[in-house]
């Protein structure tokens, strides 16, 4: 039975996008997300919706799913996607690279960026610790500008938990696209994984769905996977469509910190400054950053497990760093992702630079720690040229994918604002070509 002439299978960035640019213009829409609706704000409700804790295939204590390489890969299974854990940072990324393939988002970006309410940080609003970063780093002659954010300032609170889902409205996330969709139309199944893709004939037919109740059909006229850099090319996979799963990209990561001798410096929002001076020569940036409690705890060697407690001294920076696509995804869900050499002297820059300016801003050279590798970009794996064309289709005739998984390289730099406006294009496309 034909019940959508548009199924969007996956609720993040890129889908709830999709789907509110098609509903609000009348179109049939069906939205299939594989997680629900979580509480937000605590570390305790994030262990329902963080892929490491909700996967039964990884059973490690902690929020990323541990590639065997070593880096950890950060995701969300809940309405939303991951969205719902961004820091809400709102950069322009690849529009360089995208343009390079005909592909121009200008338009679409200046929608993005007024729909978000898309602002530079304000200086007054930023917290001790990032003035004090701020300081050292122009003190030894870094450029810090301030994070364009989409975060309603007026209901932020600085509770520094952007992470684990912001409960004042204040930030952002697909959850927002979603509700405006639902609004106008569209139909949203949770608790919904999508195992295949249905076609015959080279037209695509539908999608093998698994809920709590049992496995079903849905049938459509179009099919847009939006399930992320991990998902969509399972779902690929196992459908035997394409050349997905390699060339993943994650924005590897790490965290440098260090302690100064006094200080009650309070929570914050992080990631509000920004160092993006090296990124066009050398492919990372840095940044302020000062992770949740719970997740210290988990990653923290025994014997460190006690800087906890000194949160009050603490000051970090991010390295954040454009990877090599070198990493893939298996059919099964296994993520592998090495830090190839050339990802290894990224990282190894930024965490020099990032202790001279935790040395400069008072931090005690003994106390420094830099964490592991982690990853939270996730893309790269349909990329365009490779499994879609600039319309975002696949071989298969109006099966399409609009989300990271088809950027054609890492950005080195949050993405969400790129994904909003190729998936404003796409439906665009859709809308005048297709439907």
């Amino acid at each position: 039975m034909q019940i959508s002439k548009v199924l969007v299978v996956g609720s993040g960035t890129g889908g709830a996008t999709v789907a509110r640019e098609l509903a609000i213009r009348g179109i049939d829409v069906v939205i299939l997300e594989r997680g629900k609706y979580h509480k937000l704000g605590t570390e305790r409700s994030a262990m329902g919706f963080y892929a490491g804790f909700s996967s039964s295939k990884f059973l490690n204590l902690a929020p990323g799913e541990k590639s065997p390489e070593g880096p950890e890969i950060l995701r969300a299974f809940i309405v939303g996607g991951t969205s719902i854990v961004t820091l809400a940072n709102g950069t322009r990324v690849l529009q360089k690279e995208l343009k390079s393939l005909e592909i121009e988002l200008e338009e679409e970006f200046k929608e993005a960026e007024k729909e978000l309410g898309v602002t530079p940080f304000p200086e007054a609003l930023m917290g001790e610790r990032t003035k004090i970063l701020k300081k050292a780093s122009e003190e030894l002659g870094y450029e810090v500008k301030p994070m364009p954010k989409f975060i309603n300032f007026s209901k932020c609170r600085s509770c520094g938990n952007c992470v684990l889902g912001c409960r004042y409205g204040a930030k952002w996330t697909a959850q927002r696209y979603i509700g405006e969709a639902l609004k106008a139309g569209a139909k949203l199944i949770t608790e919904a994984l999508v195992e295949e893709v249905l076609y015959s004939h080279g037209e695509v037919r539908g999608v093998r769905v698994r809920r709590p109740n049992g496995t079903s059909t849905i049938n459509a006229d179009n099919v847009v996977l939006a399930a992320g850099g991990i998902g969509t090319p399972i779902i690929l996979q196992r459908s035997k469509i394409g050349n997905a799963g390699d060339h993943l990209f994650a924005d590897l990561f790490v965290n440098t910190y260090g302690l100064v001798k006094e200080g009650r410096m309070r929570d914050e929002v992080g990631m509000a400054t920004l160092i993006d001076e090296f990124h066009d020569n050398h492919g990372f940036i840095l940044s302020p950053i000062l992770e949740t409690p719970l997740d210290m705890l988990l990653y923290l060697p025994i014997l460190k497990k006690l800087r906890v407690f000194k949160r009050d001294r603490m000051l970090g920076l991010m390295t954040k760093i454009a990877d090599d696509d070198s990493g893939r995804v298996e059919v099964d869900g296994t993520i592998h992702k090495p830090v190839t050499r050339r990802d290894q002297e990224k990282l190894e820059m930024g965490v020099e630079i990032s202790k001279k300016i935790l040395s400069q801003a008072g931090a005690d050279p003994k106390s420094f720690y830099v964490t592991r590798v982690r990853g939270a970009h996730l893309g790269g794996t349909a990329g365009i040229g490779r499994v879609v064309n600039t319309d975002f289709e696949t071989e298969i005739h109006r099966l399409f994918i609009s989300d990271a998984s088809v950027l054609p390289s890492a950005p080195g730099a949050p993405p969400v604002l790129t994904i909003i406006a190729l998936s404003k294009r796409f439906s665009k496309k859709l809308v005048s070509e297709y439907l």
